[in-house]
């Protein structure tokens, strides 16, 4: 038998990946981890609008405002008046000159005590990028007629806030080899020669490149084309040891992947494949968890989460993965609360629940992992990367594509 990830044995077994249901007790049968056993159950801070307090008054003006949108050209001059500085709207009738709705922001200012400046009076607009900063007091809830600008901060231009995360690695094959991985390798030598592995520029991401894989016949055991990566901490390693710590990240990590499959393959009945796994253990002896296609319906669904009374959720509507063009996945993966998301092209298609020992991340791998039955796949991969979030996600409606779009503070 083949060592396969460094280790000094590998125990397959006969892995299948059984038709589930849509939810909670639903199995998929028994997959194994790259060289490991196999499974077990088969189957921020929303600013105040960067504006200052010299918006002009709403619908009540302060004591000195006017009441339909400050006074003067200004938004009350320089910045409201009295004690007021605005009534109960940041901006009148749309703000005025430069403050308001003028060139974002209140004016230069702010005065007295000032009301929401996040909000906008009856009729009023939200300025887009103010230049008073906070002083006129911090966001609350939008008045009648207002706007509320929840991004803007300090004075800056309004933009969509960013989260606190570290790249841990990221590849696009466009180096043409495999120094970015443990392994070294995707196995191409894998088997029987059912399967190849290599670099393409048939179909690419971004750049010229992306990794391409194929089974082209059956096997007596799973097919295991794939590249891997262990951790140690926040840092891959640059040769298996199969010991040691994976990664702590206690509010989580982001794995976003592209993938392109062609295949006239119905996976059911036994028949699945699978691109992505992770352990927590780094010499596998912990059960994985891995992601990939089992029924007849071809939703990308999880797999070994049953173990400890995990469960799986597919959201209302969650497609099938669709062939013959690029696919971006996102996973959200925290294995400190048991908690796993996955999107597919932006949208979220289900959310899992899991148990395990090991609180770390140590083991990954993604290609061309499919049951021996297979024999006419062929699989894209490129742009992939790892991010470890410094603080927590918590819409998951959201996609946390990293560095794309969403921002990743600096």
């Amino acid at each position: 038998m083949v060592a396969l990830r460094g280790l000094p044995w590998v125990l397959i077994l006969s892995a299948t990946f059984a038709a589930c249901s849509t939810d909670d007790a639903g199995g998929n049968s028994s997959r194994g981890g790259a060289g490991g056993t196999a499974g077990s159950t088969g189957g921020p801070d929303a600013s105040d609008g960067g504006r200052g307090g010299g918006g002009a008054a709403g619908s009540s003006a302060g004591a000195g405002g006017s009441a339909t949108g400050g006074s003067g050209t200004g938004g009350s001059g320089t910045g409201g008046s009295g004690t007021g500085g605005a009534g109960t709207g940041g901006a009148g009738t749309g703000g005025s000159g430069t403050g308001g709705a003028g060139t974002g922001g209140a004016g230069t200012g702010g005065a007295g005590g000032g009301s929401s400046d996040a909000s906008a009076g009856a009729g009023g607009a939200v300025g887009t990028s103010g230049m008073g900063g906070r002083a006129g007091g911090d966001a609350a809830t939008s008045d009648t007629g207002g706007a509320r600008d929840a991004s803007a901060r300090d004075g800056g231009d309004a933009s969509t806030s960013c989260v606190r995360a570290k790249l841990l690695w990221s590849e696009d094959f466009e180096t043409g080899n495999y120094m970015r991985w443990t392994s070294n390798t995707y196995d191409g030598n894998w088997g029987n020669q059912c399967q190849s592995n290599g670099f393409s520029t048939l179909h690419a991401v971004s750049g010229t490149r992306s990794h391409r894989s194929e089974i082209v016949c059956a096997h007596t055991e799973s097919h295991r084309g794939y590249g891997g990566l262990q951790f140690a901490g926040d840092n891959v390693v640059p040769a298996y040891t199969n010991t040691g710590v994976g990664t702590d990240a206690p509010y989580g990590v982001i794995n976003t992947f592209h993938s392109w499959i062609d295949s006239p393959t119905v996976f059911q009945n036994g028949k699945w494949f699978s691109p992505w796994t992770v352990n927590s253990d780094c010499g596998w002896a912990d059960e994985v968890m891995t992601i990939g296609l089992e029924d007849a319906s071809h939703k990308l669904a999880a797999a070994h989460y049953q173990a400890g009374g995990g469960t799986r959720v597919f959201l209302p509507g969650a497609p099938g993965f669709p062939f013959g063009r690029w696919v971006r996945v996102t996973v959200y993966l925290n294995y400190a609360d048991g908690v796993m998301h996955i999107w597919q092209d932006g949208v979220e298609i289900s959310h899992i629940t899991f148990v395990r020992t090991k609180k770390t991340i140590c083991q990954w791998h993604w290609g061309m992992y499919a049951s021996a039955d297979n024999d006419n796949i062929v699989l894209f991969e490129d742009d992939n990367s790892i991010w470890k979030l410094e603080e927590p996600w918590t819409d998951f409606k959201v996609e946390p594509w990293l560095g794309n779009s969403v921002q990743v503070c600096p």
